[in-house]
C-alpha cells in the first residue's frame, strides 16, 4: 500500500470519528435543551422531588431513614417532615430549608399523603425565586402588594408582597413581609397540591 492510500485511510478514520465525538455533542445538547424545561414543569406540577403529589407516606422507600419529624398536628391532622440530605437550592437559588406536610394524618391510620411543601428563605432572594417560577412554568405570577397597620406595639405598617402561581394541579405562593420600624422579615413559599385536578391535565 502507498503512502498517499495510507494518509487517505487515516484522514478518513479521523474523519470518522470527529463525525460520531460531533453527533453525540449535538444529541446531548438537543436533549438536554428539549427536556430540561418541562421536566422542571412536571416536577411541580405532578411531584415535587420525585414524590407523586398525595403519596402516602408508608409508600415512600426508606422514609424514616430518609426524613425527620418536626411535628404532628392532630388537630389539622398533618404531619411535617424535613429530609436529611435536602438539596438545599431551588433552581440556582439557595434556600434555608424545605418541609413536606402530610396531610390527612388521623383519617389515614397515622400515615398521611405529601399535600404541601414549604421552603423559607432570605427575603433578598425573593426575585429570584419569583423569576425561576416564572421560567420554569412560563406563566406571570398573580402580584398583590398590600400595606396596612400593624398589631405590632411598635407601631408602623406591615408591606406584604406575594406572587402567586393558581395552575389547576398546584398553588404556589412566593410570600415576603416586612414589618416597620423593626424591619423584621418574613419569608416564605409555599408549593400546595390540589385535590382536584384540571380535566385537561394542563394549564401551563
Amino acid at each position: 500500500m502507498s503512502n498517499d492510500e495510507v494518509m487517505k485511510n487515516q484522514k478518513t478514520k479521523v474523519t470518522v470519528v470527529l463525525i460520531g465525538l460531533l453527533t453525540v455533542v449535538l444529541l446531548v445538547t438537543f436533549l438536554g435543551c428539549s427536556k430540561s424545561p418541562e421536566a422542571a414543569k412536571k416536577s411541580f406540577v405532578d411531584d415535587f422531588r420525585g414524590i407523586k403529589w398525595f403519596t402516602k407516606k408508608s409508600q415512600i422507600p426508606d422514609f424514616e431513614k430518609r426524613y425527620e419529624l418536626l411535628y404532628y398536628d392532630f388537630y389539622d391532622e398533618t404531619s411535617e417532615w424535613v429530609k436529611k440530605d435536602e438539596d438545599t437550592n431551588i433552581g440556582d437559588t439557595p434556600v434555608n430549608g424545605i418541609s413536606y406536610i402530610f396531610c390527612g394524618v388521623q383519617s389515614k391510620g397515622g400515615d398521611g399523603e405529601l399535600c404541601k411543601v414549604d421552603i423559607s428563605y432570605d427575603s433578598i432572594n425573593y426575585d429570584r425565586l419569583v423569576s425561576f417560577f416564572t421560567q420554569t412554568l412560563n406563566v406571570s405570577p398573580a402580584k398583590d402588594y398590600k400595606q396596612k397597620p400593624t398589631y405590632s406595639t411598635y407601631g408602623g405598617t406591615l408591606n406584604i408582597t406575594k406572587a402567586i402561581w393558581n395552575l389547576p394541579t398546584v398553588k404556589i405562593k412566593v410570600y415576603k413581609s416586612f414589618e416597620t420600624p423593626t424591619e423584621t422579615a418574613i419569608t416564605t413559599c409555599t408549593i400546595e397540591a390540589k385535590k382536584e385536578k384540571s380535566k385537561t391535565g394542563g394549564g401551563l
